[in-house]
C-alpha cells in the first residue's frame, strides 16, 4: 500500500475514534483529545470543523467538547444532524427522480450517502469499543486481576479521573460492572460508557473478601458461598452457557480454538447441576468435588 494512502487511512480512523470520543455527555477537553489520538490541538480543531461541515454540532461546555445531537428545541425523539436509514432512502430517491444529473443534484446525492456511512461507522465503532470493554474487563474478572478505568466521568461529582479497581461481575444488562475500588475501599457500580479507556494491571486482587455483588444471580441463585467448579464443554455446551447464563461469560474460556471451558466460584450447586444434567455427554466435570457429589446425589434419586 502506498504511503499516502496508509496516511489518508490514519486520518480518516482519526477522525472516526474523535466523534467516538465525543459521544456522549461526557465530553473531553482538547488537550486531551490530542493526546488520545496523538495528535496536537490544532489538528483537533480542524476537525471540529470537518464535523460541524458534515452536519455534526460540536458544543463546549465547562472547557470540554462533545456533540450535542439533540437540541432543547428539538423533540427528544430527534437525532438532529442524522437520517435514518428510510428516510435516507426516500431522500435519496426524491433528488434522483428530478431528471438529468447536475451539480446540485450530484452534491446532494454524494452529501446523503456520506452522512448515512458516517453515522452508521461511528454507531458501529462506538458499541465496537464498549464491546472491547467488556472483554478486558471479563478478563480482569476471569484472570482476578486489578485493573484501570481510565478518564471515567463521575456524573454525580462532574470530575474525569483515573479509578482502580477490582472487577467483581457485570449487571444483567452489560451496561455496568461491580467492582471493588482501591482508593476508597469500597463495592461501587461503574457505567461502562463512561469509561475512556480500560487498562488489565499487573497486580492481582488483593481484597476479594470484600468483594459482593448485591443481588447478582449466577445461574439463577444469589449467596455469599463459594463452591469452586471448573468444566469442560462441548461447542454446543459452550454457546448455550453464554446465551442462557451471561452473566457466567467472564469465566468462560476457549483453548486451542476449539477446547471450551467453564471455570469460576458458584454461590450455591442446583442452578449449574441443571444445566450439566440437562446436557447429557456436553459437559465434563474436571475441578468441584462439592459439585460431584451433589450430581452423584440428584442422579441417584432420578432428579434431572
Amino acid at each position: 500500500m502506498a504511503k499516502s494512502s496508509q496516511i489518508e487511512q490514519q486520518k480518516i480512523l482519526r477522525v472516526f475514534k474523535l466523534i467516538n470520543l465525543l459521544q456522549g455527555n461526557i465530553g473531553k477537553p482538547v488537550h486531551r483529545l490530542a493526546e488520545l489520538l496523538e495528535t496536537d490541538e490544532r489538528t483537533i480543531y480542524r476537525y471540529f470543523r470537518l464535523l460541524e461541515a458534515l452536519g455534526f454540532v460540536v458544543i463546549k461546555e465547562f472547557n470540554k467538547y462533545k456533540i450535542n445531537e439533540r437540541p432543547e428545541y428539538l423533540p427528544a425523539t430527534t437525532t438532529y444532524g442524522s437520517f435514518s436509514q428510510e428516510e435516507n432512502l426516500w431522500l435519496k430517491s426524491l433528488i434522483e427522480s428530478q431528471g438529468k444529473s447536475n451539480l446540485l443534484r450530484d452534491s446532494l446525492l454524494q452529501k446523503l450517502q456520506l452522512k448515512s456511512e458516517v453515522k452508521q461507522g461511528t454507531e458501529q465503532l462506538f458499541k465496537a469499543n464498549l464491546g472491547r470493554f467488556v472483554d478486558l474487563i471479563g478478563q480482569g474478572i476471569s484472570g482476578k486481576k486489578q485493573i484501570w478505568l481510565k478518564d471515567y466521568y463521575s456524573l454525580s461529582g462532574d470530575t474525569v479521573s483515573d479509578r482502580l479497581v477490582e472487577p467483581v461481575g457485570f449487571s444483567r444488562d452489560y451496561e455496568n460492572i461491580h467492582a471493588f475500588e482501591v482508593e476508597s475501599k469500597r463495592m461501587k457500580v461503574f457505567k461502562i460508557e463512561r469509561i475512556g479507556e480500560v487498562v488489565i494491571g499487573t497486580q492481582s486482587w488483593r481484597y476479594e473478601s470484600k468483594h459482593e455483588l448485591p443481588g447478582q444471580a449466577l445461574f439463577g441463585y444469589t449467596g455469599k458461598k463459594k463452591f469452586h467448579v471448573k468444566l469442560k464443554l462441548s461447542k454446543k455446551a459452550y454457546q448455550l452457557m453464554g446465551e442462557e447464563h451471561p452473566n457466567a461469560q467472564p469465566f468462560m474460556t476457549i483453548k486451542n480454538r476449539n477446547q471450551f471451558y467453564f471455570e469460576g466460584e458458584i454461590p450455591q450447586l442446583p442452578g449449574l447441576a441443571r444445566f450439566i444434567l440437562g446436557l447429557p455427554g456436553e459437559v465434563k466435570l474436571e475441578e468441584g468435588e462439592e459439585m460431584r457429589s451433589y450430581l452423584k446425589e440428584q442422579i441417584g434419586r432420578g432428579v434431572f
